[in-house]
């Protein structure tokens, strides 16, 4: 509010810089800002000294302050009298002062962005707020334009020269990067790039915040991104608003200090407050610290041949110029290098220089540099090219060789030294792994794309650090006491450095945090579980950042060498390359490692990969039955398997089939634009192929609901479809609204886990709702089951024909994906057709017997079908000495994240490449890979079948977890209270040995993230580490790690954690491993171990009526338990604080409610009634702090309504739970792992009625960006 005479001052400490407002009744007398560099309250000091308010003596003046932003509680540590305004009430307010008329507001910062409607209702409005991986937009554009060589302020002028606005990944800052980088090899225009990062931001921006929320107008623009009118432009366009719906008021970058002046209603003596900001930082003493790095010691740089300090610039070989020499060059994202040697590879001349976005033009920079330098001396007998750029510009230069990375990168380190093992090197934009066997290329690992971007990062942050790149090295050295800044992408550790700049760290903790947190990253990313041998070369520019190379020489010691070459290596390698394949008179240029022109028959079997998609749409022909209703199929998901049954099925009805286009850079513009959330790849496809039919006129879409799958030889009770497959059909058509359209939706639930007759009832069902008798839907049904059978055998039987025909010793690749990831063009990333063209001969899973294989003793728990089918491709390809896997997996797919684990221990120690699927996918990085991977094959010794091989006869090695629990088991309880200490007791009274694990929440996370090598949920790396926490501190026996039968990633962490514990201490440390559907039958005393879960219950609710003084707003909190029990204790400690009344999820409700979802039998009914009973006794001695539904039944009819079969992650109960609660409390927090599958389809399915809800996900540590999140949700209830 407004206070008449008063002057009222807002403060916005931001990530990156200061803002400050002075009102006076409700007018804006004084606005300014200024850059911090990560020194807010030194540089708030200074500015409130230069504030001069016209006509205004600010020291005789009645103020009233108010502080706001990332910073603000520093702020008020050292100053207590002053307000902390909450981030989305001072944006709210801010806007209401700037434009009273806006309805909306679309904000947008440095680091976060914010979406608020509802302005003009005077109430709470709506509002959502980027996650961490949506972070650093504003940011993001400023290091785009670095990268240019382009100042920001020329970002609008640039980008009015667009011709076309190319593709971009705007999910997050690292995927865009990529996209950037990959554009610029391929020599788009940057302005057209420039333009195309502004509508990637903005259709991301559109999913992810504003999703289902109104976009009334007028539209407020504000934030510091609106200076672009890029975003602008794409805000106008992808909005679907007029430029006079778009309202960009004076003052826009300061509507956050704005509303905090707004909000100001405590005096404040500027005086007195600036004598508190000199007083100096208050460091938090809650940061948590490393040890000290220290500087590799020249001893351990001399091992290496003839290390010299190297110029970045430039620098000279020594002696006179030989007659014939070798040009190496290598084009990087970040660098362009020339390298010329002699004929003994000593080094003559070499260039280090800045591709800076064009690297034709860097290439032509460094050879006029080269022809001034030695002249017309100068003779070169061969060219080799390597790097990202690496085809065009080897081809125009003529290159005798053009190699993939990988192969130039070996060759450098095998020439330095000939005892190298392994090497390590970090880029600008990509790291690899390779592990060397005789100077030849054993197996190799580059980064998914989540590690991508860490060399430039470091050069980034520097700047932004206002660091010149040259001291950050010796900066980070001169530390203490450095910061844990994680291991995660660059996106997360840039909030880090933000949070704790805003907190007072010294910059030389961050520099010292930041090159531990790329190494960490590197480590478990990239090298992961490969193996590390003894010499160890580290190879990349980030070499020249001693900092960097402490941070590796405390793992490795004496082990790891700079390479004398490190910022050259790539180039080395190449002319290396180059001389190479002019002694084998090999002048093919192209880096394909291709093989000769094959026999006809040989030729066939090349191509059989393509036949598949023929044999599928055998019979289909979409211009039969014109006149007739449409069908529409979306070519998608299990489309790819079950469409010969769906085209015979509804064409023996008399209807048109339509299939809709394989998927194709339409379908993928269609999908971004309207997908909302970040799911995996493949649903989010779904979008773009049901529009494309629903742009064709189709009567009917066709897409079946997967809740479970046969696997003939699985022994669990059901095999369950992923939590997409099982909701994804009706969420994207409704998503659609293509109802609206005269569109309805065929959608059967397939429970093929009960056998054909199941599936047979659903599709006669469909036939029944389209008006046809059951003699006509049998028949049609008959025609479609047979068209299957058909297609799965001749697949299979081509894949045998092509398997009896490899030649003794012939190589082969099986590309093990889901059906859908292998025959999908866009989701293959066009492998596929790399391979052939290589004339190598590739399969894919469905070629295989891989369904045959029984690996129930291996893989007992695991109910995913396409889990058992990837890892049987894998048991089957690591036991046939010639096949070699080519495995994919989709980002941001929960199970694969297991599967990841699973698939790596199956493998042992044969080589196999592993590719991420995602949006962000460029064709140079594939080509990279599989170059790579395919020239390490030559070079693998060739090893013949043996006669007696059977492909169906694999070597077994059984892994039996124990289930249920036994009077002898010492059983290693993990503490999480209050339910441990009833756990132990309960496990006393039967005889049982229990022993708490003390709980130390940090300790576990990082010695899970030790074991992490993608987007594994973070109760993964939770539970993982509080395992191998257990094993290092001695404990034996067996640790409590229970398991789920479902779709989500639980289901498969005990068994992954099993083989964990194995690989580092066999035989020490077990896990017991009870399921938690199967307890009522395994459970010793089921009636006492629920009453001990109920007690934990009660008891989290006693601890609160302890406090309780008074009445206060109700909150509730739900969501997956672990995450609510571990991560979520300090928001619910927050809360209680803060006096809130909490209702919180009971654990033995939310098991009830799963055992009564399984019981299928009326005695299993019966055994559970007397446990309801106790739940409505509790809960009615509880009165009105009662956590528990009156009913459970109400809580499956409620679920029922919208997720009436669904598998995964309790995701049912949380629904149906969090609902509830909505018509009950104030507010709902729903916690869950950031990245959880179930959570995203629950975000999905969420009701737009009751109380406001806020889902709170959780990474691995909380960000003080999340409390500031919560505490905005909490503000308005």
């Amino acid at each position: 509010m407004c206070y008449k005479d008063q002057i009222q001052i807002g403060i916005d400490m931001g990530t990156s810089s200061v803002k400050l407002v002075f009102l006076k009744d409700g007018k804006i007398l004084y606005t300014t800002k200024k850059e911090h560099k990560g020194n807010g309250l030194r540089t708030l000091d200074k500015m409130l000294g230069r504030v001069a308010v016209p006509g205004i003596s600010l020291e005789s003046a009645d103020t009233l302050a108010a502080a706001t932003g990332s910073g603000a509680a520093e702020i008020l540590q050292l100053y207590p009298d002053i307000r902390m305004a909450e981030e989305i009430p001072a944006i709210t307010e801010g806007c209401r002062l700037l434009c009273p008329q806006a309805d909306s507001a679309i904000d947008i910062g440095c680091q976060n962005a914010r979406y608020i409607t509802g302005l003009r209702k005077g109430g709470p409005p709506q509002f959502a707020i980027n996650g961490h991986c949506a972070g650093g937009t504003g940011s993001f554009f400023e290091s785009q334009m670095v990268r240019l060589n382009l100042p920001m302020e020329e970002y609008s002028s640039l980008i009015q020269k667009a011709e076309s606005i190319p593709r971009l990944s705007g999910r997050c800052a690292v995927f865009a990067k990529s996209d950037v980088i990959h554009l610029q090899q391929e020599q788009v225009p940057a302005a057209d790039i420039m333009l195309g990062l502004c509508y990637a931001m903005v259709r991301n921006y559109r999913s992810v915040l504003i999703g289902r929320l109104p976009v009334a107008a007028p539209v407020l623009l504000c934030g510091g991104v609106m200076k672009n009118q890029g975003v602008v432009r794409a805000l106008g366009d992808i909005l679907h608003l007029k430029e006079e719906e778009l309202v960009l008021p004076d003052h826009f970058e300061y509507e956050q200090a704005a509303g905090a002046a707004v909000m100001a209603d405590q005096s404040v003596s500027l005086s007195d407050l600036r004598l508190a900001l000199s007083r100096g930082t208050a460091v938090r003493k809650d940061m948590i610290r490393i040890s000290k790095l220290k500087a590799m010691e020249q001893g351990i740089k001399n091992r290496a041949m003839g290390v010299r300090e190297m110029d970045p610039v430039s620098w000279q070989g020594e002696g006179l110029l030989p007659d014939s020499c070798f040009l190496g060059i290598d084009i990087g994202s970040t660098s362009t290098n020339l390298v010329v040697l002699d004929q003994g590879g000593r080094l003559i001349h070499s260039q280090y220089l800045r591709t800076g976005g064009d690297p034709a033009g860097a290439v032509e920079k460094g050879l006029d540099h080269l022809k001034q330098v030695l002249g017309e001396r100068l003779s070169i007998k061969g060219i080799g090219v390597t790097g990202s750029g690496r085809e065009k510009i080897g081809r125009s230069l003529k290159a005798q060789a053009i190699r993939d990375e990988i192969t130039a990168q070996a060759r450098a380190a095998a020439f330095i030294d000939q005892e190298v093992d392994t090497v390590f090197e970090i880029g600008g934009q990509d790291s690899k792994y390779i592990s060397l066997d005789h100077g030849y290329v054993r197996d190799f690992q580059m980064n998914k794309i989540c590690a991508a971007g860490t060399g430039s990062f470091i050069e980034e942050q520097a700047a932004r650090m206002g660091v010149p790149l040259e001291e950050f090295g010796p900066l980070a050295l001169s530390s203490l006491s450095p910061l844990d800044l994680g291991d995660r992408c660059t996106v997360f550790i840039e909030n880090s450095i933000t949070t704790a700049q805003a907190q007072g760290a010294e910059p030389a903790d961050i520099a010292a945090g930041l090159c531990d947190s790329v190494v960490r990253n590197y480590l478990h990313k990239v090298v992961g579980e490969k193996p590390v041998g003894s010499h160890i070369i580290l190879q990349g520019g980030v070499a020249y950042n001693p900092g960097i190379v402490a941070a590796f020489t405390r793992v490795y010691g004496e082990r790891i060498t700079v390479s004398p070459v490190f910022a050259i290596s790539g180039a080395f390698g190449a002319a290396l390359l180059a001389q190479e394949a002019v002694k084998k008179e090999s002048h093919q240029t192209g880096s394909h490692q291709q093989r000769p022109e094959p026999e006809r028959d040989s030729r066939k079997d090349i191509d059989a990969f393509f036949q598949a998609e023929e044999l599928l749409l055998k019979g289909y022909d979409p211009h039969l039955s014109k006149g007739a209703k449409t069908v529409g199929v979306p070519y998608a998901l299990m489309m790819h398997k079950f469409f010969p049954m769906a085209n015979a099925f509804f064409t023996e009805l008399g209807y048109r089939v339509l299939l809709s286009s394989p998927t194709n850079e339409n379908t993928i513009a269609m999908a971004q634009s309207h997908a909302r959330n970040e799911t995996c790849y493949p649903v989010k496809l779904i979008y773009g192929h049901m529009l494309e039919l629903a742009e064709r006129k189709v009567d009917y879409v066709f897409l079946p609901s997967i809740h479970t799958m046969k696997h003939e030889t699985s022994k669990v009770r059901h095999n369950y479809g992923c939590v997409y497959m099982q909701t994804a059909p009706r969420l994207v058509f409704d998503e659609l609204e293509l109802e609206k359209k005269g569109i309805q939706l065929l959608n059967p639930v397939f429970d093929l886990d009960f056998g054909q007759e199941a599936m047979a009832q659903s599709m006669l069902q469909v036939g029944k709702r389209l008006g046809f008798g059951m003699e006509d839907c049998k028949r049609a049904l008959m025609a479609g089951a047979a068209a299957v059978r058909r297609h799965t055998a001749a697949l299979e039987e081509q894949g045998r024909q092509v398997l009896s025909r490899l030649k003794p010793g012939e190589k082969a690749l099986v590309l093990i994906a889901r059906n859908y990831g292998a025959a999908d063009p866009v989701l293959n990333m066009g492998i596929p057709k790399l391979i052939q063209e290589r004339n190598w001969k590739l399969l894919s899973l469905s070629h295989l017997p891989a369904h045959d294989l029984d690996l129930s003793d291996e893989y007992g728990t695991l109910c995913w079908p396409f889990g058992q089918h990837i890892l049987s491709g894998a048991k089957l390809v690591k036991n046939h000495p010639n096949l070699y896997a080519v495995y994919l997996t989709n980002h941001g797919c929960g199970p694969d994240t297991m599967l990841t684990h699973l698939f790596r221990d199956e493998m042992g120690d044969k080589p196999y490449l592993q590719i991420e699927v995602d949006e962000h996918f460029s064709k140079i990085g594939m080509i990279t890979r599989v170059e790579a991977f395919l020239s390490s094959l030559q070079e693998r010794e060739t090893v013949k079948q043996p006669a007696d091989f059977e492909i169906k006869k694999l070597p077994v090695h059984p892994v039996k977890l124990k289930e249920a629990m036994s009077v002898a088991d010492q059983i290693i309880l993990p503490d999480i209270q209050p339910y441990s200490r009833f756990l132990e007791s309960y496990m006393k009274k039967l005889g049982m040995s229990p022993t708490l694990l003390p709980a130390d929440l940090q300790a576990d996370i990082k010695a899970g993230l030790e074991e992490t090598v993608t987007k594994e949920y973070s109760t993964y790396t939770l539970i993982s580490g509080m395992a191998v926490r257990a094993l290092r501190s001695g404990y034996t026996g067996q640790i409590l790690i229970p398991y789920t039968q479902g779709a989500e990633a639980d289901n498969q962490y005990s068994r992954v954690i099993h083989s964990t514990l194995q690989r580092i201490r066999p035989g020490r440390l077990s896990v017991l491993s009870p399921c938690l559907e199967r307890l009522p039958d395994t459970a010793m005393d089921l009636k006492g171990l629920f009453l001990c879960l109920l007690a934990g219950d009660l008891a989290m609710e006693a601890e609160y009526r302890s406090r309780q003084k008074q009445p206060c707003p109700v909150v509730s909190l739900t969501g997956d338990p672990m995450t609510l029990m571990t991560f979520g204790k300090p928001v619910i400690h927050m809360l209680r604080k803060q006096g809130y009344m909490l209702r919180i999820q009971p654990l033995s409700e939310f098991l009830l409610f799963l055992w009564m979802d399984l019981a299928e039998t009326k005695e299993e009914q019966m055994r559970l009634k007397p446990l309801e009973e106790y739940l409505q006794m509790a809960g009615k001695k509880m009165g009105i702090y009662n956590p528990f539904a009156d009913n459970i039944r109400t809580l499956m009819w409620e679920a029922d309504q919208v997720l009436p079969k669904f598998a995964g992650g309790g995701g049912r109960y949380r629904f149906a739970k969090t609902e509830q609660e909505r018509k009950l409390a104030k507010g709902v927090i729903s916690m869950a792992p950031q990245y959880e599958n179930t959570e995203m389809i629950l975000t999905l399915k969420e009701g737009a009625g009751g109380c406001p809800l806020y889902r709170m996900s959780f990474g691995n540590r909380l960000e003080s960006g999340d409390m500031d999140r919560l505490r905005s949700f909490l503000y308005y209830i």
